[in-house]
């Protein structure tokens, strides 16, 4: 962090300001813990590139061995720039326009997080012209309250994020005609700045309905994405989120399946 020593650093250097200060060691800090927690419950970790897509800090996280979750082709392409594999990147948002859609088809990134009828149309049209089969995932609006700030909650009836679970036989009916995308999971992400774990467990009983709800119908389930943001401590900034609560948590009541 930022104390004397380091301003006087800045001092002699003489740089022309504003400028961005990363502290890289605290960084690394973060990565070493968020990494083994994950790794002990064997959960994959994707960076949200719209939260910081310089190029070097990219290259640090991509060093961890993490997956990229993008929102638009320029965070893929810095994405791939930094050295994170298309194997591990995932395309989300709902402002996907038709360049971006190709693009990451040709890039044969990992799977769309798509939030509508509409776009699945859209790139299983776009696929069949270019003789693909894309991954896809379906976001659903899991109705829980986050806790948050009002605008960044994601996961409740208001929102405008999403598959709505009423809408959901619908989709599988429109998905059998669309010969061109392979469904092999369900994205959820609540919110951003969570500091109550109890909404994770909420949405785990959310994911474990929805699991037995696919099952029934036959289709199959390979992925569950679990999105949402855990809080930071703004009082007291340099301690760490509670990761190893977060996954435990998360092992333990989601009903993986084989």
């Amino acid at each position: 962090m930022i104390n004397k020593e380091t301003i006087e650093k800045f001092r002699k250097l003489n740089l022309p300001t504003p400028f961005y200060y990363y502290d890289l060691e605290v960084l690394k800090k973060t990565l070493d813990a968020v990494k083994k927690e994950a790794s002990a419950t064997g959960f994959r970790l994707h960076y949200a590139v719209k939260a910081n897509h310089n190029p070097r800090i990219l290259k640090l996280i991509s060093s961890y061995g993490l997956g990229a979750d993008c929102v638009s082709w320029n965070e893929i392409d810095a994405s791939l720039k930094a050295g994170f594999k298309a194997s591990e990147i995932v395309f989300a948002g709902v402002g996907k326009s038709d360049n971006e859609i190709i693009n990451a088809i040709n890039a044969d990134i990992f799977c769309f997080n798509c939030e509508s009828i509409p776009e699945m149309e859209v790139i299983n049209e776009f696929a069949a012209k270019l003789g693909k089969k894309p991954r896809i995932a379906l976001r659903i609006n899991p109705l829980v309250d986050a806790h948050t700030h009002k605008y960044i909650t994601t996961g409740i009836a208001e929102s405008k994020f999403g598959i709505n679970t009423w809408e959901l036989e619908d989709v599988l009916k429109k998905l059998a005609g669309m010969k061109n995308l392979e469904l092999i999971g369900i994205h959820f992400h609540v919110g951003s700045q969570i500091t109550r774990l109890s909404v994770f467990k909420t949405l785990c009983n959310h994911i474990n309905e929805l699991q037995e709800w696919f099952s029934l119908r036959n289709s199959e389930l390979k992925i569950i994405n679990v999105g949402g943001g855990l809080g930071i401590n703004y009082d007291n900034p340099e301690e760490l989120p509670r990761f190893e609560e977060y996954f435990s948590l998360i092992d333990k009541f989601v009903d993986l399946r084989p």
